[in-house]
This record gives C-alpha cells, sequence and structure tokens, in this order.
C-alpha cells in the first residue's frame, strides 16, 4: 500500500513549494522524511523564482504576502498579489506598529501606549516576549541581527531632543537571545537616526540611514545635513562610521527605503520631493565598514501619474527581482475616494510602471469605521522573501 512516505522526492518538493509559509511548522510534523526533506530546503534557503513569499504590516496587523511576477509584463498571465491575515492566535489579537525582519525570526513592536516587544519563528511556531529593563519608549527605534557566532540579538536606543528642556535623551541597549536579558552599551551618540525608520539586516548586520549630529540653536532653527548609510554591527556591538549613498537624500523631505537582495546585496531607493523620478541602486559590495553602488533602475512616475505624484512620507518599502529588472515599492493612497487603500507600484525599465490593489479598500460606511486611524498607517513589506529558520527562540 502507497502511504505518503513513499511519494518521490522531487514530487515532495513541488508540494513544500506550494506550503503556505505559516504552515510550515505543520509539515515538520508529517513523517520524518518529510521533516528531513522541508529542513534540507531551509538549509539550502531556496526560494521560489520570480516570486516574494514573505510579510507585510498591513492596517496595523501582520500578513503573509504572496506576490508572483512572472506575469508582470503580460496583462493575461499576471496573478493578483495575495495577503492574508496570519492565521496565529497571539499576533491576531494585537496591533501591530513595526516589524523587522532577520535570518527567519520577526521583532513585531505592539501599537499601544505601553509598547511591547514580541519575537515570532514562523517555521518552528514560537513566540517570545522581550520584557524591558525598565520600559520601552514611545520614541525607541530597534533592530534584530546576529553575530559572527550566529547569536541573535535585539538593538534598542533613543536619542530623542527634548525641545521643552533643551536636552537630549540617549539611551542604548542590546538583548542576548542567549542570556535573556539586556545589556546597556557605552555609545556616544555621533549620528541622526530618525525613529520612523525600519533599518534593514544584512549578514547579521542592520543598516540605517544616518545623518550629522544636529546642533540646535538657540532660535530653534537648524541646518539639516544629509543622509548617509551607517552599519550596527551586532558583532562588535556599535555603529560603524558613516558610508556615502549614491544620491542626495534629506529625510525630512524625501522618501528614502533600503531593501536587501537576498543575504548578500542591499538596495536603497530615493524618491526625492522636488523630483519625479524613482532610482534604485543595488550594492555590489557592501561590508560594515565599506560600500560601492552600481545603479539599477530610474523611473520616471510622472509620465503616468503626473509630476506631482509622491510616495506617502514615511513610506516607500520595496523588493526587487535583480533577474526580472523589477521593483515592488509598497504604498498607500490617502485620498478620501479610495480611504486609505494599500497599494503597490510595479516599476521596471523603459518607463514601466503598474499599480495593483494589496486587498480591498476599507468599506465606507457611515459611523462604522473611523478611517483616520489608518491615515499614518503605511503599509510595509519586509524587505526580502522569507527563508525559514531552525533557530529556536524559547
Amino acid at each position: 500500500m502507497t502511504t505518503i512516505s513513499d511519494l518521490p522526492n522531487d514530487l515532495v518538493g513541488e508540494i513544500l513549494s506550494r506550503v503556505p509559509i505559516t504552515c510550515l511548522g505543520a509539515v515538520r510534523s508529517t513523517c520524518k522524511r518529510w521533516k528531513a526533506l522541508s529542513e534540507e530546503r531551509i538549509l539550502c534557503k531556496t526560494e521560489a523564482k520570480h516570486q516574494f513569499l514573505g510579510f507585510m504590516m498591513k492596517k496595523y496587523k501582520l500578513c503573509s504576502l504572496r506576490f508572483d511576477l512572472h506575469g508582470t509584463f503580460n496583462e493575461e498571465e499576471f496573478v493578483d498579489p495575495s495577503v492574508k491575515e496570519i492565521d496565529n492566535k497571539l499576533l491576531n489579537q494585537i496591533n501591530i506598529s513595526k516589524v523587522y525582519q532577520c535570518d527567519g525570526l520577526l521583532l513585531c513592536v505592539t501599537k499601544e501606549d505601553n509598547a511591547r516587544l514580541v519575537v515570532w519563528n514562523p517555521y518552528l511556531c514560537q513566540t517570545r516576549w522581550i520584557q524591558p529593563r525598565r520600559a520601552y519608549h514611545g520614541q525607541d527605534c530597534y533592530a534584530i541581527g546576529y553575530d559572527n557566532n550566529r547569536k541573535h540579538k535585539i538593538l534598542r536606543f533613543l536619542d530623542c531632543y527634548d525641545h521643552s528642556v533643551k536636552h537630549t535623551f540617549a539611551e542604548y541597549e542590546i538583548y542576548d537571545f542567549s542570556s535573556s536579558s539586556w545589556r546597556v552599551l557605552d555609545i556616544t551618540p555621533t549620528c541622526e537616526i530618525q525613529v520612523y525608520q525600519r533599518g534593514t539586516c544584512l549578514k547579521g548586520n542592520t543598516y540605517f540611514f544616518g545623518q550629522e549630529k544636529i546642533v540646535y540653536q538657540e532660535d530653534g532653527e537648524y541646518p539639516e545635513p544629509p543622509e548617509n548609510l551607517i552599519c550596527f554591527d551586532f558583532t562588535k556591538e556599535s555603529f560603524g562610521e558613516f558610508l556615502p549613498l549614491p544620491f542626495l537624500l534629506y529625510m525630512f523631505y524625501d522618501v528614502g527605503a533600503f531593501s536587501c537582495i537576498g543575504n548578500e546585496k542591499l538596495a536603497a531607493l530615493s524618491h526625492p520631493e522636488d523630483i519625479s523620478k524613482v532610482e534604485i541602486w543595488v550594492t555590489s559590495m557592501i561590508e560594515p565598514n565599506a560600500v560601492s553602488w552600481n545603479p539599477f533602475l530610474v523611473v520616471d512616475m510622472s509620465l503616468r501619474y503626473g509630476f506631482y505624484f509622491r510616495f506617502s512620507y514615511g513610506g516607500g518599502s520595496f523588493f526587487i527581482d535583480e533577474e526580472k529588472k523589477v521593483a515592488v515599492v509598497i504604498d498607500y493612497d490617502a485620498s478620501e475616494m479610495t480611504r486609505y487603500e494599500d497599494e503597490a507600484y510595479i516599476i521596471g525599465e523603459n518607463g514601466y510602471v503598474k499599480k495593483v490593489r494589496l486587498g480591498e479598500a476599507a468599506p465606507h460606511v457611515q459611523g462604522a469605521l473611523d478611517l483616520s486611524e489608518f491615515a499614518y498607517c503605511c503599509p510595509h513589506v519586509c524587505c526580502s522573501s522569507y527563508v525559514p529558520t531552525l533557530a529556536h527562540i524559547n
């Protein structure tokens, strides 16, 4: 009698490639052979070709995202992206303001007055609440990464200027999963990293936009310096020196974002306030203390949407398909008509732009829903396809 364990490896591999991200854990309990094959796929970092299979934050909820780019240039073959709220009892009960991805782990920050941190391993179906050393702050920045020994850590830092007392409050600390504790870091702030930024993890380290420390004048005026690239090294547990960006960017006015290609290359997007062109560059070499860039795409959005089109301030998260030479930028339309409809712009060579919806817009029922709660909830996509990990967090 033929059983499920008798299926050929090629067929099992095809089945595994179609299993939703959040259901991979159940595959492990099917039989020993399927468990071994699923883990082999993970360790080999197998990814679906021309598909983004990952996570995004949408309307303060964590969702899975399947985005098929096979039919990008053929309307008849294009398949609408699939966005589904994850099936996790704990995470379904909370609203999430920020999400960070590194090495198969997701760090989520809850949206509440007293924010909390929770780490989730979707493959092993494990969650872990991270208790604060004292308390978390609404202006905190976070990053998740790992050191050279593959030990996972969380960076938390607060660097906030209080105009009422004319004083900068600075706190830097790191959480070590192996000891389940926070340690204060001896870091003297030399750069300014905006609180709404989400750094991008690459090779265990996290890269941010950073600018020279602003010196506030007595009259409240101050010159704004341009952004640079800066790396937090989780092995050294410190920030490195400023590295050059391939474009001029002022974060108070322009849209800028990072993404990554696998775990090898960093991608940078720029959409200046007064220019309709979006440009994306990809690193040809990157280390914590050195970087070089190659141009990837330049697209003039005004040809399709007019000169005044801009991606949302604080938005612009994206992922790219290097082989197809396309990028997918996640954004939203804040107009009254579309009621904060989440959308994606596929951009490519020769001015190619295609707009697709990410789920339905919020229904307009008089008095039933306060749509203003989504006014600052720009959807955010984790920057690369999710690759499961066997790292235990409990």
